[in-house]
């Protein structure tokens, strides 16, 4: 019997509204998977930190230099290191900043079984906070995040993760793990002392150099020579670009009297001062004695220096002596990075090897200037002539001497500048003035320094080049490339043309 026209269409009809209907029902239960399935993954990701860093830089991952730096204190019981943030967990989430420093948290938390990641909420309970205060001046906000130990806390705002341009302000880098691991450093490891000098007008207060001693794991502290006496557990002293003269045995506290006892503990001491410095009888006596003399003179060298004046100077490293074990890692690399010292006056070594007593001091250069003898000194009153060659910028003395058969040393460190920690030169990774500062306290007795933690640029496009670099690209560009591209261009027409 044939079915009429009109019943098929009607079964046809049928048919297509079953199967779309099926058709949906299914696409709509594989898209509900999908939002499950995509759902549950990444809670579990971001529970588990399940993600593949694919940043160049590796911003989001620890690297292989902090964990050997930390392998030491896996399953230890003799203390716990917690990261405490003051908001909870989605509000730290809600900011892109602080949402990467507390996911690098999260990983050292579950790299490390002695360190945790807490959140306290300081808005509505701001007493959970008050135990961390009692070891830190700083009082902390809702985007502060606090390290501690519990009996030592160290409390960092977000922008302290991150590494800031210091002429324009811009945002360059996340130096978040640098950070992490150097206050853990600081609460597990040793700590020793390192003393800041004051009371002659140093520079202190923000100092970088300040900074950069406690990321290393020192405990540092002020001094005033001439009201207190330096612990003799203490290994570091700074004087950093004083402005008056130092008492001496002639007067009613022999502040120089407690700084050469200090050296004889086996200590050390580091001298930055600049052209603007000026002449310090009782203090230059003493430098004297280990072999170091300050001159009161201004270097300038246009053809090695990132500044139009000449004195932002690119220093060269020694190779021969102890100053060269101070910059051996840098010389080391593949690309050799620039140091910078500016605004110096030039150091002059008295003596080479000098006998005092049961004591053997020698002296070597670290940095200079260039030894195409590019620079030249002038006085600072202007009075004298300058003079041209090759000028030491940064130098060491070592004291040795044997008590009971056994090595004692101690180290003075000069610098004829007093802005050779500033930020721009220890903020950047294209300087190597933090790595020389960090490899002086490993000689100097400290046994773990982060020095190969290197910030995390976000954007790597700047160029230093100096007036003499920049000369000779400028020639490459002008002169050479375009006699090369018209020799060619002579060679393709006389062949062409005799074909």
């Amino acid at each position: 019997m044939n079915q009429s026209p009109l019943y098929n269409t009607n079964i046809n009809k049928h048919r297509r509204l079953k199967y779309g209907a099926l058709a949906v029902a299914l696409t709509a239960a594989v898209v509900a998977l999908i939002v499950i399935v995509n759902a549950v993954f990444t809670a579990l990701a971001s529970k588990f930190l399940w993600f593949a860093d694919m940043s160049r830089e590796k911003l989001y991952t620890i690297s292989q230099e902090s964990i050997d730096l930390l392998d030491d204190y896996r399953e230890t019981n003799e203390f716990h290191i917690s990261i405490v943030f003051c908001s909870l967990e989605d509000q730290v989430k809600e900011n892109y900043y602080s949402n990467l420093v507390l996911n690098l948290a999260k990983q050292y938390a579950e790299e490390f079984d002695f360190v945790s990641v807490e959140y306290v909420d300081i808005i509505n309970h701001p007493e959970q906070v008050d135990k961390y205060l009692s070891t830190s001046l700083s009082r902390p906000k809702t985007t502060s995040v606090i390290i501690t130990d519990g009996s030592e806390s160290r409390i960092f705002t977000i922008d302290s993760f991150y590494t800031f341009d210091s002429e324009t302000g811009d945002l360059f880098a996340f130096n978040g793990e640098y950070k992490i691991t150097a206050a853990i450093l600081q609460m597990c490891g040793d700590d020793p002392l390192a003393y800041f000098v004051t009371g002659h007008g140093e520079d202190i207060d923000g100092s970088v150099m300040w900074t950069l001693f406690e990321d290393a794991g020192f405990r540092v502290q002020k001094i005033d020579l001439s009201k207190e006496t330096p612990d003799s557990t203490a290994m570091v002293m700074v004087i950093n670009n004083p402005k008056y003269d130092y008492l001496g045995a002639d007067d009613s506290v022999n502040e120089i009297g407690k700084i050469e006892y200090f050296l004889a503990e086996q200590g050390a001491l580091m001298v930055f001062m600049d052209a603007g410095s000026g002449a310090m009888p009782e203090l230059d006596e003493f430098l004297a004695l280990w072999g170091i003399s300050f001159e009161e003179m201004l270097i300038r060298d246009y053809d090695n220096s990132l500044s139009v004046d000449g004195t932002e100077l690119v220093a060269e490293y020694t190779t021969e002596g102890t100053g060269a074990s101070l910059t051996s890692t840098i010389r080391e690399l593949q690309s050799i990075p620039k140091t910078i010292v500016n605004q110096a006056k030039p150091i002059t070594l008295l003596y080479e090897e000098k006998t005092f007593g049961s004591s053997l001091r020698s002296t070597s250069v670290v940095l200079q200037t260039s030894s195409d003898k590019t620079a030249s000194a002038t006085p600072i009153d202007q009075d004298g002539e300058a003079q041209n060659g090759i000028f030491n910028l940064m130098t060491v003395t070592v004291n040795n001497r044997y008590i009971d058969n056994e090595a004692h040393r101690s180290y003075v460190l000069a610098a004829g500048t007093s802005s050779f920690a500033e930020d721009k030169y220890i903020g950047s990774r294209s300087y190597g003035n933090r790595d020389i500062i960090f490899n002086a306290m490993k000689n100097f007795g400290k046994e773990t320094v982060p020095l190969d933690l290197d910030f995390k640029v976000f954007v790597d496009q700047g160029l230093d080049v100096t007036k003499g670099e920049a000369n000779r690209l400028t020639l490459l560009c002008t002169v050479f490339l375009p006699v090369v591209v018209a020799a060619i261009g002579i060679v393709v027409y006389t062949r062409r043309r005799y074909l």
